[in-house]
């Protein structure tokens, strides 16, 4: 595996899928990045009252790409992980199959996965894909944030608030009136709340037990018409959350997010 070093000396698995990487935020991350310090206690969090239930309506969303064959992975699985206990955050991770060729086949890897991370790396004009990476509301990526660059960037706090509800049918996102006046892309995520361990016995990480957060099992991608709900038929499944993230089609950001649990005390 062919490793990119940046300046801030930060060691991470690159593909390469055209002659340039830029790890730059959007100028909308930008300036939504300096936006989001307002509201804030002098530490950088939100104010707010912290819970043990996980918020219907996260603020941020913070979603990792990684490969249990990335040597340079575990310090972010780590690093989002512990971002995980925070209600008002939704972390998602995708296990990305392009490091498979080097004697570990990620477990949680899936195509899909894949494409996703490369839909945001048109989105957000990147040249190559790598691990880790991680994406920020859909606006900004880097393979390293800390936590207060995660704090600081939330979602619009006048953003438009959807609902993911389940029905005799299957999941519906309610979509409120006269939020899609510009064409989004919603997509349900389906994934294992909670930490994951993988004991790694082949590849750059193998003897190490790898520890990751909220795994995604699946993504659902839909384009709904304008003022109308997103009915599905995907039925909630014991052991699976799931989440609505709306997406603006042309930035490729995330609007507002929505998510759903059906393990027991967790609420809708």
């Amino acid at each position: 595996m062919f490793k990119t070093v940046f300046i801030y000396i930060f060691t991470l698995c690159s593909f390469t899928l055209s002659p340039s990487l830029a790890l730059a935020q959007s100028n909308d991350a930008q300036n939504q990045w300096q936006n989001g310090t307002q509201n804030r206690t002098q530490n950088g969090a939100p104010n707010r009252t912290k819970s043990d239930t996980p918020s219907p309506h996260p603020d941020i969303i913070v979603e990792l790409f990684t490969s249990q064959g990335c040597s340079s992975c575990p310090s972010a699985n780590k690093f989002t992980a512990k971002l995980a206990r925070d209600p008002e955050k939704l972390i998602l991770t995708y296990g990305v199959t392009y490091w498979d060729y080097l004697g570990w086949k990620d477990t949680f890897g899936q195509a899909k996965f894949t494409e996703r991370q490369r839909a945001y790396g048109r989105a957000l004009h990147i040249g190559n894909v790598y691990t880790p990476q991680i994406v920020l509301n859909g606006a900004a990526h880097s393979p390293r944030y800390s936590r207060n660059d995660v704090e600081t960037m939330p979602l619009d706090m006048k953003r438009p608030k959807i609902d993911l509800v389940n029905t005799q049918n299957g999941l519906r996102v309610q979509v409120p009136d006269g939020m899609t006046a510009d064409p989004i892309e919603i997509a349900l995520v389906a994934y294992v709340p909670g930490e994951h361990s993988v004991d790694v016995s082949k590849g750059e990480n193998r003897g190490r037990t790898l520890r990751l957060a909220n795994v995604v099992k699946d993504v659902t991608i839909f384009q709904p018409s304008k003022g109308l709900d997103v009915e599905t038929n995907i039925r909630p499944q014991n052991g699976l959350a799931y989440a609505s993230l709306v997406h603006d089609v042309k930035s490729g950001k995330i609007i507002t997010a929505a998510r759903y649990s059906n393990r027991k005390g967790l609420k809708p």
